[in-house]
């Protein structure tokens, strides 16, 4: 398999805000650019795992105007021109849009991976070849979209499934099927069912595509988007500066925003899309609890950032994060403690879903100015 095809593109998708790790993932500094699993930050580790895929020019970020800074201050090696800005929050479908206009133009052969900034991946070399299969797939065949299925190891009802159809073709002996079906996240009875059933996979949100095709399945299927993304493009293409950037804000600020999932996907054909399993050893870190069970592997002790300001007596099964306060716990079980500076959570480990709540709540009391950002 080709290493460092020049074809082959990476976009970190990296605009998002990631409140469920509330109260350390707030909108100026979301989950992405914490370190949460390594002595690197999330988006340093993503970096680090494609820059062994793709050649490093061909590495880009989508983020956001607001994260401009931060992405410079923790991957220093990128160049501005590899930042692709959204003005404004749109969704997934007008960034990974933008991403592929703007790609497409650099180089109309371009095949392209998106990929989560704030994904934990324990074992990389799978996920390197889980992707380089799925470039090579749509390499041959440009008019597929190809995504990656995670085995599931337990009946999650926090992430969304793919049912794969019949085998598409085989590359480096992994098989790769068509994606039959995506399905939204389900209860518990239905996800038992589909992890029973062993042709459903997680959804990673990891997607491969040519961007030159992608733009004329956008044509297709969300057309006013499409128009929008091509005077972005010609605005692009100014020599003369002027008030290019307020003109493309007001254009973007004008793009329903919808996911790349139900806005693309899952309208094309069976026939369009495709589904490279993958035995990943994955997280989302979608809550504290998703972050506490990766870092925990299955053993019954508890973790953390266990340093000298914590101090642990016949505690079991705890997830905690001190500040700079000395944190006691004391016969616990099965309960999260996240320290900062302005707030602490403590919240039982079944029940740290419902930080929504406690955001909410904050706005309510009109206090989200301070403790949101």
């Amino acid at each position: 398999m080709k290493r460092n095809n020049k074809n082959f593109y990476a976009v970190i998708m990296a605009g998002g805000v990631g409140t469920r790790l509330w109260p350390l993932s707030r909108q100026k500094k979301p989950k992405q650019f914490h370190k949460l699993t390594s002595q690197r930050t999330m988006i340093q580790e993503t970096y680090k795992r494609l820059a062994d895929i793709f050649p490093k020019n061909n590495i880009y970020i989508s983020t956001s105007k607001s994260y401009r800074k931060i992405i410079r201050e923790q991957l220093p090696s990128v160049k501005n021109s590899h930042l692709i800005t959204e003005p404004v929050s749109r969704n997934t479908a007008p960034a990974i849009g933008l991403a592929a206009s703007y790609i497409s133009k650099i180089n109309p052969g371009a095949v392209v991976a998106t990929v989560a900034s704030d994904h934990a991946i324990k074992n990389v070399d799978e996920f390197s070849f889980s992707l380089r299969v799925g470039l090579e797939a749509v390499d041959k065949d440009k008019r597929k979209l190809v995504t990656v299925g995670i085995n599931p190891t337990y009946p999650d009802t926090g992430l969304g499934y793919i049912q794969k159809g019949k085998e598409f073709c085989q590359i480096e002996g992994r098989e790769i099927f068509y994606a039959k079906n995506f399905k939204e996240k389900p209860d518990l009875k239905t996800a038992k069912n589909y992890l029973k059933n062993g042709n459903y996979f997680w959804n990673a949100g990891y997607f491969i595509f040519s961007a030159s095709d992608l733009m004329e399945v956008y044509k297709k299927l969300i057309p006013r988007t499409y128009n929008y993304l091509k005077k972005i493009s010609s605005l692009q293409d100014e020599k003369k500066t002027g008030n290019r950037e307020e003109k493309i804000s007001r254009i973007f600020s004008s793009i329903s925003g919808e996911a790349f999932d139900t806005a693309i996907v899952e309208k094309l054909k069976p026939n369009q899309r495709l589904i490279v399993p993958s035995k990943l050893i994955w997280s989302d870190v979608g809550n504290w609890a998703a972050l506490f069970d990766f870092l925990q592997n299955g053993k019954q002790e508890n973790h953390g950032k266990l340093k000298e300001n914590h101090i642990s007596c016949q505690s079991r099964n705890c997830f905690v994060q001190p500040g700079k306060k000395l944190i006691a716990t004391i016969g616990l079980e099965n309960i999260i403690v996240i320290d900062t500076s302005d707030a602490i959570l403590i919240a039982r480990k079944d029940k740290v879903q419902e930080v929504k709540k406690i955001i909410e709540e904050l706005k309510k009391r009109g206090r989200s100015g301070k403790m949101l950002t």
